[in-house]
């Protein structure tokens, strides 16, 4: 039977609806997004090679446990999978658009801060490409010592 004397408040209606759509629909996409976002980055840290080992073990281990986290919350209703996707679809077109990922150190804090260098940054790809030959041509080796003198 229903209890026609009890009163809700719209406040509490409100916040659980906000709760609904968030565990619903905000918090599989955030997921899918997280995972996909942690095992490109994971790649691209393992095959730098100068990350050391246990860096790339916790990165790894905590991307697997984002991982399986997000496969838990998918178990609860399938209406939750095409959010998963949608968020791991996302982050794979998100990353298939950066170029680099560097870390410079900033020239006032004396800090490595992340920068991403996109595709389409020509400018930004440049920069990128003169600070990796710098290296190389000032110690006589690489690709800038091979290339004859015209």
């Amino acid at each position: 039977m229903i209890d026609h004397t009890l009163a809700v408040s719209p406040a509490a209606a409100v916040v659980f609806h906000l709760k609904q759509g968030f565990f619903l629909y905000a918090w599989p996409m955030m997921m899918g997004f997280l995972t996909i976002l942690g095992y490109q980055a994971l790649a691209r840290v393992g095959m730098m090679g100068t990350a050391k080992w246990p860096v790339v073990f916790a990165l790894g281990s905590a991307v697997s446990m984002v991982s399986l986290l997000g496969w838990v919350m998918m178990v609860r209703g399938l209406h939750m999978i095409p959010f998963y996707g949608c968020g791991v679809g996302l982050a794979s077109a998100m990353m298939s658009r950066v170029y680099a990922v560097t870390l410079p150190v900033h020239p006032r804090l004396k800090i490595p801060v992340l920068r991403v260098i996109w595709r389409g940054d020509s400018k930004g790809i440049e920069q990128l490409h003169q600070a990796l030959r710098a290296p190389a041509a000032a110690s006589g080796t690489g690709v800038e010592a091979a290339r004859p003198k015209v």
